[in-house]
């Protein structure tokens, strides 16, 4: 099945870079094969030859695709295995962290999340939640803003100086609830905080009736990598039930990084 690419007007009408479309679509089709020649993804794609070839040559330097001059045939470059094999990890990560997240899980009986920084936010990538317990407010796969997340706060507590203060100037922080902490100068105070305390709070951040604290998770050079979160409704999860997992939370996210490092070397 071929997957085509949109045309100019659609293009427009859903607000896409034209030339992204066009380049992800000839990805899609080199993904199915070994290997395709010019004048068959040209036939594919539904693009002009010139089109096409601009394309390939412009992602060969990015290492997207390659070129088999022996074959005529262009395929699937070293980037883009790289950035899959990125994705497959971060799945990895989740998995390999599944039984730590059960006991805690087991232990608190709250919903636990694992969480990834990616481009815009971060990525809940595995959960363990009770049979019967609490429904999840966040479900699996989900992508949040990092200034309105328990996860996302914990993880800009960890970063350097020169990287939070990029961060912190070149964007406009949206409010997600009214409790939402969007001025940048508040945002620092609210991390020396988190750094002080040793995890992060959600308090109705992002969503009314939801609580979330979150614990760092460092790769093997104690760097941040990821988080270990609970999260439930304001209902069950009271600020002095937060106090008094928070402890627990960051031993355990710890022990996670110890078990996790061991296993991959991240």
């Amino acid at each position: 099945m071929h997957s085509g690419v949109a045309n100019d007007e659609g293009d427009q009408v859903l607000g896409r870079v034209q030339s992204l479309v066009r380049a992800f679509a000839l990805l899609d089709e080199l993904a199915m094969t070994q290997g395709l020649s010019l004048s068959e993804l040209t036939r594919r794609v539904k693009l002009p030859r010139s089109t096409v070839h601009r394309l390939l040559t412009t992602m060969e330097a990015m290492r997207y695709v390659e070129f088999h001059r022996n074959r005529h045939e262009w395929a699937i470059g070293l980037q883009a295995y790289t950035v899959g094999a990125a994705f497959a990890q971060s799945r990895d990560l989740g998995q390999l962290g599944r039984p730590i997240m059960r006991s805690l899980m087991s232990e608190v009986d709250h919903p636990i999340n694992f969480v990834l920084p990616g481009l815009g936010g971060m990525y809940y990538v595995a959960q363990e939640t009770a049979e019967g317990g609490s429904r999840p407010f966040i479900r699996t796969g989900a992508r949040l803003p990092m200034h309105t997340t328990a996860s996302g706060k914990v993880l800009m507590a960890h970063w350097q100086d020169d990287e939070l203060e990029r961060f912190l100037d070149r964007r406009f922080f949206e409010k997600s609830t009214a409790r939402s902490i969007v001025a940048p100068a508040a945002l620092r105070d609210e991390l020396g905080t988190i750094r002080n305390r040793g995890y992060a709070i959600d308090d109705e951040e992002h969503a009314d009736g939801l609580r979330c604290v979150a614990a760092i998770v460092f790769d093997r050079h104690g760097l941040p990598k990821a988080a270990l979160s609970i999260s439930d409704s304001v209902g069950r999860l009271s600020q002095s039930r937060i106090d008094e997992m928070g402890p627990t939370l960051v031993h355990t996210a710890n022990q996670m990084s110890r078990e996790i490092a061991s296993q991959l070397g991240f």
